[in-house]
């Protein structure tokens, strides 16, 4: 990384903090967002300790990830109306109180029935907090957009390492129960106060056809259904990947190492997006994406190279510094693509691209293990799908050239 771009990012981000309102933004996203990396781990958890059930508590975290996808395009097409401070302070609030309804049925060992439904309506409830902040920020600081899109890759990387390391801590000192607890309060704080935020209160301008469902500017154009596909792709080889690399650690005698070994991969993330922001690419978005999605190729397909715990740790670190950097991209490239009247739904479209695609992943890692393959097996199934999202990421530079 170069030094001159280092101290450029330091720069900007301090340019984008020292923006009115962007703090009053930021903080209350991150807390809202915290959520989205401890719900899988927490959902596990507590229901496993209720129901003695893994197979149940699986089931009931897919629901959950299924209602999400689901209604978060609605919900974002509610915010695009000038709904958006009603619909964070709604759902978080909703969201919290299904939550915390959840503890309820688990310890009052409710039929399976019931708790599906909790947990599907919990999933529907979930604020679209993330859709909203990346359609807020670039609005407060125009002439800082993609500084304040690395920011938010940087800030989504967070969340799934720091979300998973709280409910760890609180499942181990107050029980399972007590972590689904502590998710509900963050849902509820950081929607609320993103809700209460000035800079959430926004309305786009549209014609009166527009406003005409029948009128309204079409979203899912050739441009974004294709980037939704690379987004979903990409997702599908994390997703694989963060389930075969606990199976490999166990298979080394080590099973707590996954952890180390995937958090090796968000750090890598983490700082390739603080160093973005200090990048100066002169080259279209499509073909930064491409060339990202190319690295991202060859840092899947180096997996194979590993020997052990250390050598996975390093080449996953070093593969991860695109990862935010990609993301980051994609925001922009949303930003370009989608209608005005309707960016916080095509952000909400992507989350599902990404809740779909990462879940297919999962489930294909199964698939892979039943089949008798290890981590090479799966390293190269996740990089024939980075892969796929590369030559479409082609197609399209090629198509706007």
């Amino acid at each position: 990384m170069s030094g001159l771009a280092v101290v450029t990012a330091a720069r900007r981000y301090r340019a984008l903090f020292g923006v009115p309102g962007v703090t009053r933004v930021t903080v209350p996203s991150l807390v809202g967002r915290l959520p989205y990396g401890m719900s899988t781990l927490v959902f596990v958890l507590a229901v496993h300790h209720g129901t003695g059930s893994y197979a149940i508590a699986g089931l009931a975290t897919a629901v959950n990830s299924a209602a999400t996808a689901l209604s978060a395009p609605w919900l974002g097409r509610l915010a695009d109306r000038g709904h958006a401070p009603t619909v964070l302070a709604a759902t978080g609030i909703v969201n919290a109180l299904l939550l915390t309804a959840l503890i309820t049925v688990l310890a009052g060992h409710a039929p399976v029935g019931v708790l599906l439904a909790v947990m599907a309506a919990a999933g529907a409830a979930n604020p679209p907090v993330s859709a909203v902040t990346r359609v807020v920020l670039p609005r407060l600081a125009p002439g800082h957009a993609s500084t304040a899109y690395a920011l938010d890759a940087v800030c989504s990387e967070l969340t799934y390492v720091v979300g998973p390391a709280l409910i760890a801590v609180i499942s181990a000192v107050a029980g399972p129960y007590a972590a689904v607890a502590l998710t509900a309060s963050m849902s509820a704080a950081g929607a609320v106060g993103l809700a209460v935020a000035p800079a959430a209160r926004y309305r786009v301008a549209v014609s009166d056809a527009e406003s005409r469902v029948s009128e309204r500017p079409r979203l899912l154009t050739v441009a974004l259904t294709i980037l939704l596909a690379v987004a979903g792709l990409e997702a599908a080889a994390y997703g694989l990947m963060e389930v075969a690399i606990p199976a490999y650690a166990a298979a080394q005698g080590s099973p707590a190492g996954a952890g180390a070994v995937i958090a090796a991969w968000s750090a890598g993330s983490i700082l390739g997006g603080l160093w973005f922001a200090g990048a100066n690419p002169t080259m279209s978005r499509w073909r930064l994406l491409f060339l990202l999605a190319a690295l991202n190729t060859t840092g899947f397909a180096l997996i194979c190279l590993s020997a052990g715990l250390p050598s996975l740790g390093a080449i996953l670190a070093l593969g991860g510094l695109v990862i935010a950097p990609m993301t980051a991209v994609e925001l922009g490239l949303v930003t370009s693509l989608a209608p005005l009247a309707r960016q916080t739904e095509a952000f909400t479209w992507t989350g599902t691209a990404v809740f779909v695609g990462y879940s297919a992943g999962a489930a294909l890692a199964g698939l892979v293990a039943a089949r008798g393959g290890g981590l090479i097996a799966a390293a190269l199934t996740a990089t024939s799908l980075v892969a796929a999202a590369t030559v479409l990421a082609a197609t399209m530079m090629r198509r706007t050239r």
